[in-house]
């Protein structure tokens, strides 16, 4: 006779029909080394959440920027936002949803510098909240929260909170699509969904986000490619077309917008533009060839993994990447190599794993930086292009390497604690070392010194540049090296921008100058070495310039000087 007590078969549940638990799931009695790590997280995950928000807010006042930083890019943005609200000019360039947002809090307030970058920091805020949604539960609490914790703290991610590039958006929005896809993961429970009709509100957000992306770093639209690349390894086909519909959803009517109500260049187009060329500064060399962009992509490996990479995590200084030699070919080929073998062993681990939500984070890194590497000239060296996937990066190869001691001895799996702390560490150190040097000139800046801080070279530019908004006839037309800084410091005067070498005839000068409508030119004395003042110096302004002083000194004439080291002089031109 049946025990009454233990019926035959599996009780029904209630849960049956809800998203699936996390991948990862503590032992009620662990055993192993990481099983304890987890069940200690675990057990203080509150306090530890806390912990880093603080941190992570605390180093974000600490680390803030009052001025604007030397890279053009800080003041373009602001730049482009105070054009459509006062011109109307769509910001096509690099993105225009970045400048269309800080153009809804230029409208009513103006250039204010502090506000504009405190919505960087916020943006930070709201990032590290949805890194914190999207990935806790789905990845072992041991990994998680060091990746967790050097997120928050990282140096270059706070100084980039506090500056208006787009980085600290693009994070947020990244952050934002993460989370609301891996619920997209999560009704979808790994198969293919229904009649679209049914549950098209599930992809809308994600689309939107997607769109968003897109929309604020043109670079990111490969971001789609990889989406559709997660669904086809799970052979969910019908899934890759819907993420497609659900993008092109938001982006059609934008394209409609920007050609029929702005008659505006796709937002893709000047910068591709300039992307094609083998020199951004000099047309006249042509555009590139296939062999070009393959050793693009050979360098920019070397450049941003070798290098930025690691110096983003506090592993490589500031001074030392001065010494920094580019590896030669031979041991740049193997290297190239060896990362191509990582992303594919990678790849395999994670679909072995079969966790979903690190794939898709990786697929989605993998898009975005292989497709720089190919794209972006060599010179372009900077950390931000590697920043925005670095914590992903982390993500995937701790959790890859979890995986594979999951099982091991206590030793290895040792190992790997004490390699994700060594990292942990490094990277506080770094922050620490920064935040002592940024607290002086923070002070100062927020007291009313706007150029503390800056080199002598470009406080006197900067000096210069408002010289000319309060002392120059109002329809004065400048032309300047650094145009968006001065318009900027100029409290929004506009300068006749200077990028490239023109011309070095005087003759063509003159008539390029005229045919602008510039009036006067400044000419700074931007270090060639940042950091140290050796007399080599730019010299972009001065072959626009000085063939035309050589030539027709009576057209020129000295107006004002501004410093007396590391000069800026203006001059103005006589037609």
């Amino acid at each position: 006779m049946a025990n009454p007590n233990k019926p035959k078969g599996k009780p029904s549940s209630g849960n049956r029909n809800k998203p699936q638990a996390p991948v990862y799931k503590r032992e009620a009695k662990p055993t192993t080394l990481f099983e304890n790590l987890n069940n200690w997280f675990d057990k203080r995950a509150a306090n530890i959440t806390l912990i880093i928000f603080i941190c992570g807010g605390l180093f974000s006042l600490l680390l803030f920027q009052a001025r604007m930083d030397i890279g053009g890019d800080d003041s373009a943005y602001i730049q482009r936002a105070y054009d459509f609200v006062h011109k109307g000019i769509f910001p096509a360039f690099q993105g225009p949803l970045y400048p269309m947002l800080l153009s809804a809090f230029i409208a009513p307030f103006g250039i204010n510098i502090i506000l504009l970058k405190v919505l960087s920091l916020i943006f930070n805020i709201i990032g590290l909240y949805f890194f914190y949604r999207a990935f806790k539960g789905r990845i072992p609490s041991m990994v998680f929260y060091p990746v967790f914790f050097i997120t928050a703290v990282n140096s270059y991610i706070l100084n980039f909170a506090s500056l208006t590039y787009n980085e600290a958006f693009f994070m947020c929005m990244q952050y934002i699509f993460f989370y609301y896809f891996f619920k997209l993961l999560d009704d979808l429970k790994d198969k293919d969904a229904g009649p679209l009709k049914a549950n098209y509100r599930s992809w809308l957000m994600p689309g939107l986000m997607l769109f968003a992306l897109i929309l604020t770093r043109n670079i990111a639209a490969t971001i789609l490619g990889g989406i559709v690349l997660f669904f086809l390894i799970n052979r969910q086909f019908r899934n890759a077309l819907y993420v497609v519909g659900a993008f092109l959803v938001f982006e059609v009517p934008m394209m409609i917008i920007e050609k029929f109500i702005f008659h505006a260049q796709s937002q893709w187009g000047s910068q591709g533009n300039i992307l094609l060329l083998v020199d951004p500064y000099d047309a006249s060399k042509g555009k590139e060839t296939v062999s070009g962009f393959i050793t693009r992509f050979f360098k920019n490996c070397d450049i941003y993994i070798s290098k930025r990479f690691f110096e983003v995590l506090g592993f490589r200084s500031e001074d030392s990447l001065k010494l920094y030699e580019p590896m030669d070919k031979g041991t740049l080929d193997f290297f190239v190599f060896f990362l191509v073998a990582l992303a594919v062993f990678l790849l395999y681990r994670l679909i072995k794993a079969k966790n979903k939500y690190i794939l898709v984070a990786f697929l989605y890194a993998l898009s975005i930086l292989t497709t720089s590497f190919i794209v972006l000239q060599i010179r372009w060296d900077q950390p931000r292009i590697v920043m925005v996937c670095v914590p992903i990066l982390l993500l995937t190869v701790f959790y890859v390497l979890y995986d594979l001691f999951k099982m091991r001895s206590w030793g290895l799996q040792f190992l790997l604690f004490a390699v994700i702390g060594i990292f942990v560490v490094v990277d506080a150190v770094s922050t620490l070392g920064k935040t002592k040097t940024n607290l002086p000139i923070l002070s100062k800046n927020l007291h009313g010194d706007i150029y503390y801080g800056y080199t002598p070279d470009y406080e006197n530019y900067l000096r210069m540049s408002r010289w000319c908004a309060d002392s120059l006839p109002k329809d004065a037309y400048v032309a300047a090296r650094k145009a968006p800084m001065s318009f900027i410091y100029g409290r929004g005067k506009e300068f006749f921008p200077v990028y490239k070498v023109y011309s070095t005839n005087p003759d063509s000068l003159l008539e390029y100058y005229k045919m602008n409508k510039v009036n006067y030119v400044m000419l700074p004395s931007f270090r060639l070495n940042p950091d140290k003042n050796t007399g080599d110096v730019i010299t972009t302004m001065k072959y626009m310039f000085e063939p035309i002083r050589m030539q027709y000194p009576n057209k020129v004439k000295l107006v004002h000087t501004e410093g007396t080291d590391e000069v800026t002089e203006l001059y103005q031109i006589i037609y």
